[in-house]
């Protein structure tokens, strides 16, 4: 059971810290406490939701719902997570769409934090006991690349890099309506909706917000647009595109699930209501992070491959009427690239090439133009992930060849576990006979083979 309190600032009080405030002036409440259900959105200063570092003057009005002691901390969980960088002062994580980030009312558990914890990751106690490690936040239903605080420094000091605005955020979106210019810039302050508290709006007294974007493809009834993120102000990309009528395809709470179609030309509309029924959340992605990191100073850069959801719908819209191009496989070995090319009814797959001495930039160019030479609409890439399902150097690699090929090709990328192709490409060689001397530049292509005919065997199943 919560309890209610209610605080009004005298007339006569200083102002002071909120956190400091309730701590001072409530019962067995100390300020970490306080500081904690502040940071869950127990309280509002003035009907505001509000931080604890916010200031409290005479005549404020503090309402306090205080939760059971239980609901103040963190419990672990063994949850998977996908983890793209850890060193001793911070991890990046590419979090799933659906999940929380820190435990908050009416979501307690399953949290990016309950996995943080489960896993015994040394955290940050600057956020306080429920946001351990937690430097800024993704919404819900946002996919994508965020940052988590192992050190108070290294928390205290990216703080302050979000808040000079050095962390250069990277998103991508589907969006409906068709862009009237190819890029564009939206600064309009964001604020809490007068009519609905849990909404936020584009507000004359909110907080100054920046979005900048750009025209990857533009669809005849929707739009792929990047979006460089200039400030973090909750729900800015949705609220912000919503505001120029370019909402987030998927985004329930800010006009991207759409009730009718009668602005889109009448020979879009099915396709147009399928991609809204396909559409399951808000179609946006966290892609880039692009910061100098806090202990070591050194310049470092994150991107993760699109997920899943997000790929296909972005397919749906490339390709209407369903993929039905060739499909190549991608073996991405430490020297050499193998490269194998299905048959035109994507149920055979074939040796193509092998590619050698190109780093991932020139690779990813490579293997655009084989594509494009052989009508292909999806490419396969190997991602030998560890058999205890950890990633290691190998899968980090696959992962930024696919991260290369989503921005210089059309293609739909996937990322298909590979953990024995290297070893079935070296039995099938034996079982032929060919000689050991000849097989470094064959085996590559017979591990894609492998790797795109188990692909295809997968989708045939499926299908």
């Amino acid at each position: 059971m919560q309890r209610r309190i209610v605080l009004i600032v005298p007339g006569d009080a200083p102002s002071d810290r909120l956190d400091h405030y309730i701590g001072t002036h409530t019962p067995d409440m100390s300020r970490t406490r306080a500081k904690d259900i502040i940071s869950s959105g127990f309280v509002t200063l003035n009907g505001k939701v509000v931080k604890p570092s916010d200031t409290v003057v005479p005549g404020d009005r503090i309402e306090v719902d205080v939760p059971e002691l239980e609901h103040l901390s963190a419990a672990p969980e063994d949850i998977p997570l996908d983890i793209c960088y850890e060193d001793e002062h911070l991890l990046v994580i590419n979090k799933l769409a659906g999940m929380v980030v820190h435990p908050a009312p009416g979501s307690y558990s399953g949290t990016l934090v309950n996995a943080l914890v489960g896993r015994g990751v040394r955290l940050s106690s600057v956020g306080g006991s429920l946001r351990p490690g937690i430097v800024h936040r993704l919404d819900r239903y946002t996919s994508g690349l965020i940052i988590v605080a192992k050190t108070n420094e290294s928390h205290r000091r990216l703080t302050a890099m979000f808040e000079a605005r050095e962390i250069r955020k990277t998103y991508l979106a589907l969006t409906w309506g068709v862009m009237e210019e190819s890029a564009g810039t939206i600064a309009e302050p964001i604020g809490r909706r007068r009519s609905d508290r849990k909404r936020m709006g584009v507000v004359s007294d909110g907080r100054p917000a920046i979005t900048e974007w750009r025209v990857r493809e533009q669809f005849p009834y929707a739009a792929f647009i990047e979006i460089d993120l200039k400030t973090g102000r909750t729900h800015q990309i949705r609220v912000h595109m919503s505001h120029i009528h370019r909402p987030v395809i998927g985004d329930a709470d800010y006009g991207g699930v759409r009730p009718s179609f009668g602005d889109v030309p009448p020979h879009y509309r099915r396709q147009a209501k399928r991609t809204n029924d396909r559409a399951t959340h808000q179609a946006l992605f966290a892609r880039r992070l692009e910061f100098t990191h806090p202990m070591t100073e050194a310049r470092v850069e994150f991107a993760a491959p699109m997920p899943d959801g997000f790929a296909h719908l972005l397919a749906l819209l490339r390709h209407p009427e369903g993929e039905t191009g060739r499909v190549l496989g991608i073996d991405p070995g430490e020297v050499r690239i193998g490269v194998a090319l299905s048959d035109e009814n994507r149920s055979l797959a074939a040796s193509l090439d092998t590619l050698e001495g190109l780093g991932d930039s020139a690779a990813a160019r490579h293997i655009g133009d084989l594509a494009e030479e052989h009508g292909v609409d999806t490419i396969v890439v190997g991602y030998p992930i560890r058999m205890d399902g950890s990633i290691g150097h190998r899968a980090m690699r696959s992962r930024e060849l696919a991260v290369r090929l989503e921005d210089t090709s059309r293609c739909r990328i996937v990322l298909h576990d590979e953990r024995l192709s290297s070893a079935e490409a070296e039995r099938v060689m034996k079982e032929k006979g060919e000689r050991k001397r000849g097989r470094k530049g064959r085996v590559d292509q017979i591990a894609a083979s492998i790797i795109l005919q188990g692909y295809l065997d997968a989708q045939t199943i499926q299908r």
